[in-house]
Formats: structure tokens, C-alpha cells, sequence
């Protein structure tokens, strides 16, 4: 493992596929990359100038945060980081901010709004349940009391409305997504927005150096951008591109993300680093569109025929076809669930964030369907 990342087991506690820690890019820029780019093991990057640094998105808790700003520390003693870059709203790419709170925090509009309506206090609640959740496992390795346990402890806090999942299948993906929860600390978080944001681009110098930030959302998130340093020949792709771990797309359009795709390739950069993986070149974000090529016609095929979203994404991941490209091997191939139900959402007129509510019963079937995918 490489400087900072501490050892070879991911923060969810999987083996590492790659290095993690700090990687050098050259030229006096970073990435700090947490495998295996699963659930909040987000990447960040460091852009070091003469003088100052641009900080390319914090982590998801104070711990990891903390661990990170050690890591660099050697590199922005004579460098400090006055501004702060988030490339989306997700708290594993900004809920490390408050540590940066003098900094200037940039993003673009829509971001901004959309960090501003994630609530620290809700997966602090989600996180309790995923602890809970391992002690029983450890207790019940048959998994018999699995599924009511959130409902049970949400009902206790008093805080979350389970209503709109009534199954025990369902209870139990989302008791699966708040398993992996347990592994993050989301207590004493603030929210601290970006005190500048911009559409469209916006151009900044860092001691010298210039970096183009691109606004390329709505795509995976309301306020996606990518932060290109035409310099060095790198681009910093937030979570427009995941490498090895399929994307999740939580607003769409997907013709959007797939513009995006093309803007990065436009850009032909050497270095692409994502918001989730390990570093990679085009390949990476060719290999992403045609995830996105591949998935988009056959949901839409299958919707056309009357099934609904969910049983689409099943019959897609299912498929001999499928099962023959090459993200069928990458990680979460579950993550589909949402991705089919925003393409159908999108294509029947809706657009924007969805509601609470229904973020939880997507991940809920996301959860069954990984049950279900389970060798």
C-alpha cells in the first residue's frame, strides 16, 4: 500500500485489489484513492501549485478526512490549500469540509443546493442499524431477525418512516446498505457548503497553474463537475467515471453522463481519476459509456414490453449477454436496480432528486437484488 492508506483491507473490510493510500500523478499532483471504491471509499485528488493548493473533494466522515490532510500534509507545508474543489454533493465528497473551513469551497450551483438537503443525522441512524445488524448476524448466522431489525431501531430513534417498504425482502436490502454504514463514523459532522459556485465552467489559478472546472451534471447527481489540469494531462472525474465498481446513477439523464464521458475523452487526458477505483487513462471512461450503451436499450427494450423497472434490471443482469462484456465482473453489478428505475423515471418525463422516501426503497431492491446475485 502506498503512503497514508494504512493497510490492505478496504474500509469495508475486503481484501485491497489495489494500492490505496497517496499516488503520485507527477507534476505536483496527487490522488488519494481508498479501495476497492465500493460504498464511501471515494477518491480525492491535489493539485499543488507555487505557493497554494486546490484540494479536489474531502471524504466521508472527520476520521478518513483527518487521515487524508496527514497524508498530504509533506506537500502543502510551502503549498496551503486555499480552495477546495467539490466535484458533487455526496457526503463521501464533502462531508470532510468542515475540516477546510477557511478555505474558499467551490462548486457548482446545483451542487450546492443539493448538499444542503443531506442529512449527517440520517445515516448516523443508518450506521447504528448496520451495527446492530452485526451483532445479530454474529448471534443468528441463519439471519432469521435480519430483516426487522431497521424497522425496529428506525422506529426507536424516531427519526426515519419505513412505511413505504413493507416487504421483509425489502427491509432486509436496506439492512444489507446499512451493514456497510457501520464501517463509517458520521458523528460530529456540519454541513459546510461552498462559499463560490458557477454553471457551465469556470476557470481557476492555483500558483500558477490553470484548472478548468466543467459542469457536466445533472448526471449521476444533480451538480456533477470534472476538474481538468490542462497541464499535466489530468482529470479529476468526481463520479462521472467508476472503475471496476458499476456507477449508480441517482438523477440521469444518462445522456447526460454519457456527454460527459465524451467531454473527458474530448479532453484526452493521460490520467483520469475517478470518484470511485483506481486511476485509469480512456479506457476507463470508454469502458463506463459502454456499461451505459449496453444497459440503457436493454432496460428500455424490456419496459417497452410492459415489465417494470426493477424486474428489467433483474432479467438485464441476468442475461447471457450480460454476462459475456466485461463490467459483468466488476463490483456491485446490483447497483442496476437504481439505474433502471432513474432511466424509466426519466424517460416517463420525471427529473430531479428523488424523494427520501423513494432513495430508500431503491436501495432496498438494489439490496434484494444483491441477495439474490449472492453465488
Amino acid at each position: 500500500m502506498q503512503a497514508g492508506s494504512g493497510d490492505d483491507i478496504s474500509l469495508l473490510g475486503r481484501p485491497a485489489r489495489y494500492r490505496g493510500g497517496l499516488e503520485d500523478l507527477g507534476g505536483g499532483l496527487w490522488a488519494w484513492l481508498q479501495p476497492n471504491g465500493g460504498l464511501g471509499e471515494s477518491n480525492a485528488g491535489l493539485v499543488v501549485g507555487d505557493g497554494e493548493s486546490l484540494l479536489i473533494d474531502t471524504l466521508w466522515d472527520l476520521r478518513l478526512t483527518r487521515r487524508m490532510l496527514a497524508a498530504i500534509a509533506p506537500h502543502t507545508v510551502a503549498a496551503p490549500i486555499k480552495r477546495l474543489v467539490n466535484t458533487h454533493a455526496d457526503g463521501d465528497h464533502c462531508w470532510g469540509n468542515q475540516l477546510l473551513a477557511e478555505a474558499d469551497i467551490i462548486s457548482t450551483e446545483a451542487a450546492a443546493v443539493d448538499m444542503m438537503r443531506e442529512e449527517p443525522k440520517r445515516l448516523r441512524l443508518f450506521s447504528r442499524v448496520g451495527a446492530g445488524l452485526e451483532t445479530i448476524k454474529a448471534r443468528d448466522p441463519l439471519g432469521r431477525a435480519v430483516a426487522l431489525l431497521p424497522e425496529s431501531v428506525a422506529r426507536r430513534a424516531g427519526r426515519i418512516d419505513f412505511a413505504p417498504i413493507p416487504r421483509a425482502q425489502e427491509l432486509a436490502g436496506v439492512g444489507a446498505f446499512a451493514r456497510l454504514l457501520a464501517a463509517y463514523d458520521f458523528e460530529g459532522i456540519s454541513l459546510t457548503p461552498p462559499t463560490e459556485t458557477f454553471t457551465g465552467a469556470m476557470e481557476l489559478e492555483v500558483g500558477g497553474r490553470k484548472v478548468e472546472l466543467i459542469d457536466v451534471g445533472p448526471a449521476h447527481s444533480p451538480g456533477d463537475l470534472i476538474v481538468h489540469v490542462p497541464d499535466e494531462r489530468v482529470v479529476f472525474a468526481g463520479d462521472l467515471v467508476f472503475v471496476g465498481v458499476t456507477p449508480i446513477m441517482w438523477v440521469g439523464p444518462v445522456e447526460n453522463w454519457i456527454a460527459g464521458l465524451d467531454r473527458i475523452i474530448e479532453l484526452s487526458p493521460r490520467v483520469i481519476v475517478p470518484g470511485h477505483g483506481p486511476t485509469t487513462g480512456l479506457d476507463g471512461a470508454r469502458a463506463l459509456r459502454d456499461y451505459w450503451e449496453f444497459i440503457v436499450p436493454a432496460v428500455r427494450k424490456r419496459v417497452a414490453d410492459g415489465v417494470d423497472a426493477h424486474t428489467a434490471a433483474r432479467d438485464v443482469v441476468r442475461s447471457r449477454e450480460f454476462s459475456a462484456l466485461p463490467f459483468a465482473a466488476w463490483d456491485a453489478p446490483e447497483r442496476i436496480a437504481i439505474n433502471s428505475a432513474i432511466i424509466a423515471r426519466n424517460d416517463s418525463g420525471q427529473t430531479g432528486r428523488v424523494s427520501d422516501q423513494a432513495r430508500i426503497r431503491l436501495l432496498a431492491r438494489m439490496g434484494e437484488l444483491g441477495a439474490e446475485l449472492e453465488p
